[in-house]
This record gives C-alpha cells, sequence and structure tokens, in this order.
C-alpha cells in the first residue's frame, strides 16, 4: 500500500489478499470459498491448532495506525477491531459499536459502544479510547509513517490539519467523547463511504497505557502481562521477528469465544516453501506457486474465490502521444488478455477490462472494453485507431516517439506480461515499445512522483486491491481530481478530451456524496464505462485467492474481501483426522 492506498504488486498473489464489496455466497457444503462441511466431530482441545502459513519473513507493522501491507492485516484483524466492520457477506455491521446513528445532514455520526468493554489484558476500554485511536492515526508522527490516515479519516474535522500539526488534536471537535459509551464524530463533508472507511485498521483501537509505556516498540510487547495492547478475538501468546506470531483466545473478548485454542501465523519465504511445507503436513492452509495451479485444482483440498484485485497497464497521460484518446484505445485493443494470461500468469486468472472488480457492490457485468470490443481486444479496429491517432498527432509509426514500459523485478511473471504485452504492440500495431525493470518498492515511489508530472513513468504494470467496500475506492481515489493515486494524471493534462475527463470527475464526487444505493450504483457504472473508453487504466486480469486448505480445518469462509470477520472466528475448529 503506497501513496495512501493499498497498491498491490506484480508478484504471485498473497494468501489473502485484502482489501477489502459484495461477495458470492460462500457457505458449508462444497462451496468455493468455503472449508465444506460444518459437522464434522470435533477434535480434542491439544490439537485445536491452526497453523497460517504466510509469505514473508516478518509482518511489516503490528501497528493498527501504521499497516498497509496484506499480511500485516492479517494479523493485526486477528487481535485488533474498530467500530465497524464487514462481515462474512462484506456488509458493514457494528463491531466495538453496538449501534451508530447518522444525522439528517450526514455529518454527524454517533457510535453507542457495547457495554463493559476490556482490552485483552483486562483494563477497560471506553470512548476515550476510541478518540484517542482516531486522532493518534492522524497525528504526524504515526501519518507520516504510513500515508493512509487522510484517505480513510480525511473527513473527520480538522484531521488534514492534524497531520500536519496545524492542530494539536481533533478531540473535542472532530471526535467527541459524549460519555464513556458514547462517541461523536464530526465530518467536513456527508458521503455514503465513510462506514466503508471506517473498517480499515487506520481505525481499529488501541491501547493507549502500552503504548505511552513502550513507545514505537510497543507491538513487540504485546505477548507481555499475559497478552495486551488489543481487544479482539485473539490475543498474542508470542511473538517474534523470526518465528512468527502465536495468538490464543482473549477471555475479554466481547464476542463469542473462538473454538482454536491457538493460531500459529508462520512465515515462509516463499510460496514454493509454504506449499512444500503443506504437502509435508506443516501447515494447514497455503498459497499456490503458479506452476502448480493447474494440478492442485484436481485436488479436493483446492478452493479459490473471487479477490478484489485488478492488475493494470497504467498510462500517464501527460506523455504524447499517449494523451491521444485513440492511441490510447488502440494500444488496448491490440492485447488479447485471455492470451497474456496464459503466456505469463499459467491461465490462473480473469482476463478483464473492468477498474471495479467481480465480487463487490459497483460491479458492472455489462462493461465493455473500449470500442465495444471485449477482453481478447480487437485487432482491426486497433489499427484503425492508431492511424488515426498518428494522424492527428502528426506522427507515423517510424517518427512515433520512444515509450517504455516498467515493471518490477521481483517478478518473472511480470517480465513474460511485460514481454507479451511489447510483443502484441508490435505485431499488431508496428509500434516498438521498450520496456525497463526496476525494484516494486522503487516502482511505488516512482509512481508517486509521476502524479502531477511527465515522468519518471509513461506506461507501468501495476495493481490494486479494496480497502472498503465502495466503488469510490477504485473511482474517485484514482482518478478523481487531486485523488490521491492518480499518477495517471486523468482531469490534469493537455489532451483534446480533458474537459470531459473534468467533468467525470465532477461525477465521481456527485456519486460518492449519494445515499440512494441504486441511483448511486447506476452512476459509478456510467462513470466505470467512461473511464474504460478513456483508457484511465488499462486493465489486463482479476487475480482470485487461490489455496489448498485442509479438510480438517472446519468453519473458515473466504469472500472476495479475504478478510475473516473476528466473529466468524467462533465457528472454526479442527476436525478429527
Amino acid at each position: 500500500m503506497r501513496s495512501g492506498k493499498k497498491i498491490t504488486t506484480m508478484l504471485l498473489p498473497t494468501l489473502l489478499c485484502l482489501f477489502g464489496v459484495l461477495l458470492s455466497a460462500c457457505g458449508g457444503g462444497s462451496v468455493p470459498g468455503s472449508t465444506g462441511n460444518t459437522n464434522k466431530t470435533k477434535a480434542a482441545d491439544s490439537q485445536q491448532v491452526y497453523r497460517w502459513a504466510f509469505r514473508l519473513p516478518d509482518i511489516a507493522s503490528f501497528d493498527p495506525g501504521i499497516a498497509t501491507d496484506n499480511t500485516s492485516i492479517q494479523a493485526i484483524n486477528m487481535a485488533f477491531t474498530g467500530l465497524v466492520q464487514l462481515d462474512d457477506q462484506l456488509n458493514i455491521k457494528p463491531q466495538l459499536a453496538q449501534s451508530y446513528d447518522v444525522s439528517d445532514n450526514g455529518l454527524t455520526y454517533t457510535f453507542h459502544l457495547r457495554p463493559n468493554l476490556k482490552f485483552s489484558d483486562g483494563k477497560k476500554l471506553d470512548a476515550n479510547d476510541v478518540a484517542y485511536t482516531l486522532d493518534r492515526s492522524l497525528s504526524p508522527e504515526i501519518n507520516d509513517q504510513s500515508g493512509v490516515a487522510l484517505t480513510y479519516l480525511g473527513l473527520i474535522k480538522n484531521a488534514p490539519e492534524r497531520t500536519t500539526g496545524k492542530v494539536k488534536s481533533v478531540i473535542g471537535t472532530g471526535v467527541i467523547v459524549k460519555d464513556p459509551n458514547t462517541v461523536v464524530i464530526k465530518l467536513t463533508k456527508a458521503t455514503a463511504y465513510f462506514l466503508g472507511a471506517l473498517t480499515y485498521p487506520t481505525s481499529f483501537i488501541v491501547e493507549k497505557s502500552v503504548i505511552e509505556k513502550y513507545g514505537n516498540k510497543w507491538t513487540d510487547h504485546l505477548a507481555d502481562n499475559g497478552g495486551q495492547g488489543g481487544n479482539g478475538p485473539f490475543k498474542v501468546k508470542e511473538y517474534s521477528h523470526n518465528t512468527g506470531i502465536k495468538f490464543v483466545p482473549n477471555p475479554n473478548y466481547y464476542g463469542k469465544q473462538p473454538q482454536l485454542k491457538e493460531v500459529d501465523y508462520l512465515p515462509y519465504k516463499d510460496r514454493q516453501t509454504s506449499y512444500n511445507s503443506y504437502l509435508a503436513d506443516q501447515v494447514d492452509i497455503t498459497d499456490v506457486p503458479l506452476p502448480q495451479v493447474r494440478q492442485a485444482k484436481s485436488r479436493p483440498d483446492f478452493t479459490q474465490n473471487d479477490a478484489l484485485t485488478i492488475f493494470y497497464v497504467g498510462m500517464n497521460y501527460k506523455v504524447k502521444p499517449l494523451n491521444n484518446i485513440n492511441i490510447r484505445q488502440a494500444l488496448s485493443l491490440a492485447l488479447d488478455r485471455d492470451t497474456i494470461v496464459k503466456a505469463a500468469w499459467q491461465g490462473a486468472y480473469t482476463p478483464t477490462c473492468h477498474i471495479i472488480p467481480k465480487g463487490q457492490y459497483g460491479y458492472n457485468p455489462d462493461l465493455k472494453c473500449p470500442a465495444g470490443s471485449d477482453a481478447r481486444g480487437d485487432k482491426k479496429k486497433a489499427v484503425e485507431l492508431l492511424e488515426k491517432g498518428l494522424k492527428e498527432e502528426g506522427l507515423t509509426r517510424q517518427t512515433f516517439p520512444q515509450i517504455t514500459l516498467t515493471y518490477p523485478t521481483q517478478s518473472p511473471e511480470a517480465a513474460n506480461e511485460a514481454a507479451t504485452e511489447v510483443q502484441m504492440w508490435k505485431s499488431v500495431l508496428g509500434l516498438s515499445i521498450g520496456s525497463t525493470s526496476i525494484s516494486q518498492n522503487s516502482l511505488y515511489t516512482a509512481q508517486v512522483q509521476t502524479q502531477g508530472k511527465d515522468g519518471p513513468l509513461q506506461m507501468w504494470l501495476a495493481g490494486w486491491g479494496a480497502d472498503f467496500p465502495d466503488p469510490q475506492d477504485w473511482i474517485s481515489l484514482q482518478f478523481g481530481q487531486d485523488a490521491p493515486n492518480n499518477a495517471y494524471n486523468y482531469g490534469d493534462n493537455n489532451s483534446s478530451t480533458v474537459a470531459t475527463q473534468k467533468d467525470l470527475q465532477k461525477q465521481m464526487l456527485a456519486a460518492d456524496v449519494m445515499t440512494d444505493k441504486a441511483a448511486r450504483l447506476k452512476t459509478y457504472n456510467k462513470i466505470e464505462q467512461q473511464l474504460v473508453d478513456d483508457v484511465a487504466w488499462l486493465p489486463i486480469y482479476q487475480r482470485p485467492d487461490i489455496r489448498l486448505l485442509k479438510p480438517y480445518v472446519v468453519g473458515l469462509k473466504f469472500s472476495a474481501a479475504s478478510i475473516i470477520p473476528p466473529d466468524e472466528w467462533a465457528n472454526v475448529y479442527i476436525a478429527q483426522h
């Protein structure tokens, strides 16, 4: 997650890729994305240990206010909760709050907390802790480390000023403690997505006394005092930066207690290693490396489900002649996404022209690729559009400027994708597009640097995963005026269609505040189709979650948001085997 949002890597998929959304139903039986029969005999307590592999040497951060990567967020979701969170159908539900009220003008949210809340060490949790947490996430010290606070909490009164230090606190203005069980949040603008933004870990409640005692190293002490700092269904028993995390049930959790007696969050250097460990019965769940996907699909312990992750080719509108709509459409129509996915990604992913992914509110099944084509492209139309664009720009194929496609060095699959796309542009359009690779982190940085400028990036491979279940996450925060992730410079360029782009940005603002869900859906669908026609992104594929899961792990449900709701852990257990 960079530039204030989660930009996914071009590396192979994480075990459960976020983000954060309306999912296809996941239930019992043999429904894909479910662990199956929930009537199996439960094993003895001594066997109630779930071994969960993740593909990193360590999580990046255990701090809800700082963490922006999926692997860290999965761990955080075990031990921390927020006012509201997503259920297994990706509806927004009260969590620490037992209810909430919204004022008629949409500017005031009043949250009524559950009674007798406690942190995992038994200390009282009340509205003052909520206020402290939100203010801490917006503080310059925390926001400078995460860069995401304003993305999720920026609607709170005085939030921007808090992140810069212009005001010392939002408590008393943007966040008001009415009484120990009631907290009021004041917004500067009414929107339809604020509650969705609150489901992101930035708002998950942390224990002030622990942070004040240990400072920046407080998360290294979550196992102290029998497990402290959190309020989720589990607490931390052990945390090692080398061997992973051991979670045990939190007896002070306000919800139903988990049946599992321990969850071991185990680091592996890569997917192949965790896959081999799974086959050796050393872990209970694993990613599937791409070379093994076809074989794994025939196994009874294989499951997959749509994940809210789209990968695309980004193009900079400030780079000539990429600012020409006909040339952009020609580049899109020259690509056969089905062939790209098969050549680079073992056919494991779903070719798409969508910006809003399948599996969430806002997905449009009737959306068309540019010029009414489909994901396989249209070679003839691509050539026609290129000829038109070249004429408009006073160019020929021979005088076409050198354009470079940038991709991350860590992924051989991304290199294959880039090579396949470059070859298609050459064979279909007769254009020689260059390519280069840089590290993933350098690519993140370059995207930030490209916003508002004609470089350093011209074209690049990137991905996006949902952070909360709303089209605003995909539309306005990508392409809106002054959007934090608009490295494409949509609406900020000298193209002949810039007026249309600016008008569409106004429509985004209107859609963001609509309260009628059906009308809002219709508006976003219209906006997305225009963005696709404009080739604001050049989408390539949607990535599913793909896994092997031991059949004796019962009760787990996997949603498109790839997050297990806190209360769902009560349904998970290890069956006799």
